[in-house]
C-alpha cells in the first residue's frame, strides 16, 4: 500500500513577529482526500446567514506615509485585511502630480498588490496616492463592499512634505434628487503659476483629487500654501479624471480658494446635474380642429415661454397658447387661432427666435424652429372651454392662510372672463380680494391678497357660463353651472415661526444692484416655504410653519429672481454663493425657532 509524506506548514502572527510552525503528517491518500472533500465542505456559509457589511482596511503600504527621501523609482506596496477586487482598486488608485502612462499592477492573490509606476518620480516633489471609494472587497457572491473614506498615502521625494490643508462641505442640489457621496469627487488644480482660464477641464487631470464623506466634508492635503487653487466637484461618470460635458454633474463653488495659511476649510460647493447643451427642436404640428393646433417639440419646454406671442402661424395669427397635461406631456403646446383654419391647406408654423426654450434655457435649434404643415380635408369644430379641476378637493381642513389653489380649463380662456366667474367668499358670503397668476392660458393659480382667518370656513365659486373662449366664434358653454369648492382653514395656533440671520458678504451684494438671497424651507426634500428677500437684506422669518421637521437654505439670486445660477466648468463661470443651516430641526406649534443663523458664500 502507498504512503504518501505531507508536510503542512502554517504561518502564524504573534507579538508582532512571524513565526513558522511546521510537522509531518501520515495518511493514506485516499483517506487525506476524503478529509480535505469535508473541509471544503465545511467552509460554506449557512444559508440565510448575516450578510458580510466589513469594508476593506489598509493593513501596511510601502512607502510609508509623511516618508520623506523616497526614492524617485520606488514601487508602492498595499496589503490589505481582506480579499478585495483586483479591477476596483485599478479604478480607485490615483497619484498626484499625475505621472504620464498607465501603471503596472503586480497581484499576490487577492490582498497584496505592488504598483509599478510608469516613469521615475520627480525630485523633490510631495506626492498623494489616493484610493477612492470606488475599492471594494471581494465575496464569494461577488464584488462586495466600499471603502467608507478614501485613503491617503502621502510621501516626498526631497527632505520636507507640503503640510497646507484645504476643506469644506458639498451641498445637495437645488433642482436634483440628492447624489450618491460615494459617486462623487472634488478636483483641485493649482493655478499659481498657470493662467486659469487656459485650463481645459475636458483633457487635463486635476493636481488633487478627493471624495466626500457619507456627511458631505471634503478635504485636500499636502498642499502648497500660498497656492491659489480652482477648486470644483464632479460625478466623473466614465472615471477618467476630466469632465465630461452632459454627462457629468458638477459643483461650482463662488470662487477661487487661496490657500493663505496652513489650514483653510468652509469651501461650499453645491452640486447641480449634468449641464443640457442639446437644442430643442420643432418636430411636428398636429391639427386637432378648426381653430388649435399641436405644436411637438423634442423634449419639455419651459412654461414661460408658453406664450401666444412666440409663435407665427401663416394666415391665422395666435391668441392663446396652453399645455393640456404639463405633467405627462410636456413638450407639447396646443395653440388657439384667431380664424378658423382652412381645409386641405398648406400652413407655416414658426417659433420666433430665442423664445422659446427648454427647462435649461437652451433656445430653439436654429436649423428646427419652423415646420410646414397641411391641414385635412375636414376639420371638426372646436368645443367651448369648461372647468376642469381646482388643485384641491371640497371640504378640505388645515388649508394654509396663503393658499394657491391651482384652477384649470379644458382649452384657453378669456382672462377677464375667468376673473369674473370666479369668487373666494367668506362664511358671510363677503367676496375676499384675491390675486390671480396664470400658468398658461388654461390653467390659473388662484391666492388669497392677504392671509386668510384661522380655522374658517371659505368658498370657492366658478360660474362656468361666464367662462369665455378668447376667440369669439367659439364660443361659451351653453350650461351655466354654478359650482362650489369648501375648504376651511387650519388653526393658527398649530403654527411655529422660523426666523434667522444670513452672514454673506457685502461685496456679493455691490456686485449686482438686483442681486437678493433666495431662503427655502425644506420638509423631507420638498420646498415647502420660499422668499426671496430685498436687496441687501440678511435677516429672514417664516410665519404660519407647521409642526414639522426642517431643513433651510439659501442662495443669492444675481437678478433678484428665485433662479439659482449654478455656475459653469466648460466655459468656467463661478456658481453663485450658497449655503444652509447644517441640522435639521423641529418647529412646534405656537413657538419661535429663532437664530437658524448660517453663512453664505
Amino acid at each position: 500500500m502507498n504512503i504518501t509524506k505531507y508536510e503542512l506548514r502554517i504561518t502564524k502572527r504573534a507579538s508582532g513577529r512571524r513565526r513558522n510552525l511546521s510537522f509531518g503528517v501520515r495518511f493514506f491518500v485516499p483517506v487525506l482526500a476524503v478529509l480535505l472533500l469535508g473541509s471544503c465542505a465545511s467552509q460554506q456559509p449557512p444559508p440565510g446567514g448575516p450578510v458580510d457589511s466589513t469594508r476593506p482596511a489598509i493593513d501596511s503600504v510601502l512607502p510609508r506615509n509623511r516618508s520623506t527621501n523616497v526614492p524617485t523609482h520606488t514601487k508602492l506596496f498595499f496589503r490589505f485585511d481582506r480579499d478585495v477586487d483586483q479591477s476596483s482598486f485599478m479604478t480607485a488608485f490615483s497619484i498626484m502630480p499625475y505621472i504620464n502612462g498607465t501603471p503596472k499592477y503586480r497581484w499576490s492573490g487577492h490582498r497584496e498588490v505592488t504598483v509599478e509606476l510608469p516613469e521615475p518620480l520627480r525630485d523633490s516633489t510631495t506626492y498623494t496616492v489616493q484610493l477612492t471609494r470606488d475599492l471594494k472587497t471581494m465575496l464569494r457572491s461577488g464584488v462586495g463592499n466600499q471603502l467608507s473614506t478614501p485613503y491617503f498615502l502621502t510621501f516626498s521625494t526631497g527632505p520636507f512634505i507640503d503640510t497646507g490643508s484645504l476643506s469644506g462641505f458639498l451641498l445637495t442640489p437645488i433642482h436634483a434628487p440628492p447624489m450618491k457621496p460615494s459617486d462623487l469627487f472634488i478636483f483641485a488644480y493649482d493655478i499659481s503659476s498657470a493662467r486659469a482660464d487656459t485650463l481645459d477641464f475636458t483633457h487635463t487631470p486635476p493636481d488633487q483629487l478627493t471624495q466626500p464623506n457619507d456627511q458631505g466634508l471634503w478635504e485636500f492635503r499636502s498642499m502648497k500654501v500660498g497656492h491659489r487653487y480652482r477648486v470644483f466637484a464632479l460625478a466623473d461618470v466614465y472615471r477618467n479624471k476630466v469632465y465630461d460635458p452632459g454627462v457629468d454633474a458638477f459643483g461650482v463653488p463662488a470662487a477661487d480658494a487661496l490657500l493663505d495659511s496652513a489650514a483653510k476649510s468652509g469651501v461650499y460647493i453645491r452640486m447641480a446635474p449634468p449641464t443640457d447643451t442639446i437644442e430643442p427642436e420643432l418636430q411636428d404640428v398636429e391639427v386637432v380642429d378648426s381653430f388649435h393646433v399641436r405644436a411637438h417639440f423634442s423634449e419639455a419646454i419651459d412654461s414661460n415661454d408658453v406664450r401666444a406671442g412666440n409663435f407665427i402661424l401663416s394666415g391665422a395669427r395666435p391668441v392663446a397658447a396652453y399645455r393640456e397635461s404639463p405633467e405627462k406631456r410636456p413638450s407639447q403646446i396646443t395653440l388657439v387661432t384667431s380664424a378658423p383654419l382652412a381645409m386641405d391647406h398648406e400652413y407655416s408654423l414658426e417659433a420666433v427666435r430665442d423664445s422659446v426654450h427648454d427647462l435649461p434655457h437652451n433656445p430653439l435649434s436654429d436649423s428646427a424652429y419652423k415646420i410646414t404643415f397641411t391641414t385635412p380635408a375636414t376639420l371638426r369644430a372646436p368645443a367651448a372651454p369648461k372647468f376642469v379641476t381646482m388643485g384641491m378637493r371640497d371640504s378640505i381642513r388645515d388649508i394654509s392662510a396663503m393658499p394657491s389653489l391651482g384652477i384649470s380649463f379644458s382649452d384657453a380662456v378669456r382672462h377677464d372672463s375667468a376673473e369674473r366667474a370666479i369668487v373666494l367668499s367668506d362664511t358671510g358670503h363677503r367676496p375676499v380680494p384675491v390675486v390671480f397668476e396664470w400658468y398658461d392660458d388654461a390653467k390659473v393659480y388662484l391666492r388669497p391678497h392677504d392671509s386668510l382667518l384661522s380655522q374658517v370656513f371659505y368658498t370657492v365659486t366658478i360660474r362656468t357660463g361666464g367662462i369665455q373662449s378668447p376667440v369669439a366664434s367659439i364660443g361659451r358653454n351653453e350650461k351655466d353651472t354654478v359650482l362650489h369648492l369648501h375648504f376651511q382653514t387650519a388653526n393658527a395656533h398649530d403654527f411655529g415661526t422660523i426666523s434667522g440671520t444670513i452672514a454673506i458678504a457685502d461685496s456679493f451684494f455691490a456686485e449686482g444692484p438686483q442681486s437678493a438671497l433666495v431662503v427655502q424651507v425644506i420638509q423631507g426634500g420638498t420646498v415647502v416655504f420660499e422668499s426671496v428677500l430685498p436687496h441687501g437684506t440678511k435677516a429672514f422669518s417664516f410665519d404660519r410653519v407647521p409642526a414639522a421637521t426642517y431643513r433651510v437654505r439659501a442662495y443669492l439670486s444675481r437678478d433678484g429672481s428665485a433662479r439659482y445660477d449654478p455656475g459653469s466648468v466648460r466655459p468656467w463661470r463661478f456658481g453663485v454663493p450658497t449655503g444652509e443651516y447644517p441640522k435639521d430641526f423641529d418647529a412646534r406649534p405656537r413657538w419661535t425657532i429663532a437664530n437658524i443663523d448660517f453663512e453664505v458664500k
